[in-house]
């Protein structure tokens, strides 16, 4: 087994020229590239060291005829060893890689290379990003806390999938960025195309922050009267807390007129388990708690995008209530 070996590199669609660097260095060790497995392990064999050169070309359209689109470089001395992600791998015997012997004739053509992997990478995404991630983070976003642990852990995945994606493309624009201004220093387009890029991910991390904020804030109001409280909850996602000093033998009477989305009604003395606790999808109705011991109780009613009118009377003598 001494004759091969797998080394592992991880470049970005940028790093060609780091990449055709790091294997012209190992075949001049004595190491030749025999193949890569994705997401990056080279595999090597061991061959005579010398001076060979790497080089790499995205075109997905010389794919569609290979034979003539490898005979080109051939002609040029260039050997075609195989495509991995996209990418072909050329190299040619005997060239000084420090030279930098290149297959593309000027910048623009190798600019034309990055806008090749731009559209067969890059563009994908996007399209995935816009027609499938966003549409399923808004819906489940919009849904947020009425739909259970399911909803919410869907909820949170299609977050952090997008973040990622506005990661990516915010660092991949970077890249394209530097690489462009690199090769065309000279063109004030470039700077100004890149902004708008920048600007238009920004908006979209704006909207997403928007739209998740005012799916969590709560819009609701408590009114006590001398007889219990009442609330009116257009969205409700936070609990609502109230005490009263009850003595055996007091009502808790609950009504509500229920609109939508997740409430829960705790009703507890300090006990380790509750007097009373309900939850909206257990499908409870209005009820009556009556007490069994003098001390003080809690009444707590909770929500996650909870709509409705909760009404609590409390009967009994005297009640003092506290909203917290």
């Amino acid at each position: 087994m001494g004759d091969k070996k797998t080394a592992f590199k991880f470049f970005t669609i940028f790093q060609y020229r780091q990449e055709e660097a790091f294997l012209s260095s190992m075949h001049g060790k004595g190491w030749k590239l025999t193949g890569i497995i994705f997401p990056g392990f080279y595999r090597f064999e061991s061959c005579e060291p010398q001076n060979v050169a790497y080089r790499l070309d995205y075109n997905q359209e010389g794919i569609n005829d290979k034979k003539d689109y490898v005979q080109i470089f051939s002609d040029c001395g260039w050997d075609y060893l195989f495509d991995f992600v996209g990418y072909s791998y050329f190299r040619k015997a005997g060239a000084d890689s420090q030279e930098r012997e290149e297959i593309f004739c000027d910048d623009a053509s190798r600019l034309d290379m990055m806008k090749r992997v731009f559209k067969g990478r890059i563009i994908p995404l996007i399209i995935l990003f816009v027609c499938v991630i966003l549409p399923q983070l808004f819906m489940n976003i919009s849904k947020y806390g009425t739909g259970g642990s399911v909803q919410d852990f869907l909820s949170i995945t299609f977050l952090v999938v997008a973040i990622i994606y506005l990661v990516l493309f915010g660092a991949t624009s970077f890249q394209f960025y530097q690489y462009e201004k690199k090769l065309f220093p000279e063109n004030p387009g470039i700077k100004w195309k890149y902004l708008g890029i920048s600007l238009l991910i920004l908006l979209i991390i704006i909207s997403i922050g928007i739209f998740f904020y005012f799916s969590r804030r709560s819009v609701y109001s408590v009114s006590e009267t001398a007889d219990g409280f009442t609330i009116e909850a257009e969205q409700l996602n936070k609990p609502v807390l109230m005490e009263y000093n009850l003595k055996k033998g007091d009502l808790i009477a609950v009504s509500h007129q229920y609109d939508g989305g997740e409430l829960s009604i705790r009703i507890e003395d300090g006990h380790e388990s509750p007097v009373f606790y309900g939850n909206s999808y257990d499908g409870f109705g209005d009820f009556t708690v009556e007490i069994q011991e003098d001390g003080h109780y809690r009444i707590e009613c909770s929500g996650r995008r909870a709509k409705g009118v909760i009404r609590f009377v409390i009967k009994q003598h005297h009640a003092l209530g506290i909203v917290l």
